[in-house]
């Protein structure tokens, strides 16, 4: 075999496998355009969603306060049974009775999952007994406490209060005999 046919078997072999290996040219080329579009236009496609976040951080802060709001805590249950007391329903009345978005009821979890979920039938009863037994609002068990204190304590600090007034008395009057 001469010198110029071994050149041109390695110049066909040499074209014969560039067909087989790629290099990843084409996506190489498909990406490069791709990354040159992102980054012409760049800051709006994530701005977009930090100007929402921004935008609508109240809201965020509304739903956690009308959670705080709705939140039955320890005063509302029986300690020793976990049954809902007067308070508490009142407080369940409250909610209900509020705009109709508004109206989940949040129960704040025990120390233990049965102590959980004996305040949660003890929240659906009452709600059945408020609304009838069709009605089935939203009930969610949370960690937050709600943000108070029992209504006995505030009555107890009232009365102490009422009792620690002097009773009311006019001044001795002077007279004057000279």
């Amino acid at each position: 075999m001469n010198r110029g046919q071994g050149i041109a078997l390695a110049i066909a072999a040499a074209f014969a496998m560039v067909g087989s290996c790629d290099a990843g040219w084409s996506e190489f080329w498909e990406r490069t355009h791709l990354d040159y579009a992102r980054n012409k236009c760049w800051p709006e496609p994530f701005v977009t969603y930090d100007r929402n976040a921004t935008r609508n951080y109240l809201s965020q802060m509304t739903a956690n306060g009308i959670r705080l709001q709705n939140t039955l805590g320890e005063a509302h249950f029986n300690s020793e049974t976990n049954q809902i007391t007067h308070g508490g329903e009142m407080k369940i009345r409250q909610i209900l009775e509020g705009l109709p978005d508004r109206r989940a009821v949040f129960v704040r979890r025990g120390l233990t999952q049965q102590i959980t979920e004996a305040r949660m039938v003890s929240v659906q009863e009452a709600m059945t007994r408020i609304l009838g037994p069709n009605a089935h609002p939203e009930i969610y068990e949370t960690g937050s406490e709600p943000y108070g204190r029992p209504a006995d304590f505030i009555d107890d600090i009232y009365r102490a209060e009422r009792s620690s007034i002097p009773a009311p008395r006019l001044p001795e009057t002077q007279s004057s005999n000279n």
